[in-house]
């Protein structure tokens, strides 16, 4: 697979789970990658984590986190 092909693969994944109402709330480094931590506000229970491999990714990931954050500061 292509840098390109995992790129949107991952970036489709975040996608999806923030238009089906996920927040982003929060993520750590490993060596294998970044891992995001999802949870539904609808179900406080309902929680997904994603491995973020490719730095493009991670890279769009970040300005996501950071136009959240900025969101709730207003």
């Amino acid at each position: 697979m292509s840098n390109y092909d995992t790129f949107l693969e991952e970036k489709l994944k975040i996608d999806g789970l923030l238009n089906r109402g996920y927040t982003i709330t929060g993520s750590r480094g490993t060596l294998d990658g970044d891992i995001l931590e999802f949870e539904n506000k609808a179900v406080a229970s309902d929680r997904v984590t994603v491995l973020l491999k490719n730095p493009d990714s991670r890279k769009y990931f970040t300005t996501l986190f950071l136009k959240q954050q900025k969101r709730l500061m207003e």
